[in-house]
């Protein structure tokens, strides 16, 4: 059973050393030449896209880097526009919503605990509990 050659790699190699092979037997090289000649150009097509391919790779990593610098350009010029348009209408203008800005807000107070002026509670208002619930005495 023969193995099924999969990659690119491979079908080239062994197109080459078939073509070779024909190349180097006297005996079948005339019967078949002419298919011979179509797998050299089918070989020579596949070396052809190769090449193009690896090319092409190579300028999707250059655009792929040029596509990365002008994200983080167009970032810095977002931050600089709501930056200016901030200091136009105000920090705590509603309009600011309408550039994703979080305009400044009032805070709600906190509820303050109820405790005597001196800070601490007083020890007879608190009861001491033990793990038995009964009051320490």
């Amino acid at each position: 059973m023969k193995k099924k050659i999969n990659s690119q790699a491979d079908v080239m190699a062994d197109w080459e050393d078939l073509l070779q092979a024909v190349q180097s037997d006297a005996e079948v090289q005339p019967s078949v030449a002419t298919e011979s000649q179509s797998l050299a150009q089918s070989l020579a097509q596949l070396q052809g896209l190769k090449a193009r391919q690896n090319e092409l790779r190579g300028l999707r990593q250059e655009v792929t880097q040029q596509l990365k610098a002008a994200v983080d350009q167009g970032n810095e010029m977002a931050i600089k526009v709501r930056s200016v348009v901030k200091g136009k209408i105000g920090p705590k203008n509603e309009r600011l919503v309408h550039f994703k800005i979080s305009p400044l807000r009032k805070r709600p107070r906190k509820a303050k605990d109820k405790q005597p002026a001196g800070g601490a509670p007083e020890p007879s208002s608190v009861p001491s509990a033990t793990p038995s619930g009964k009051s320490a005495a």
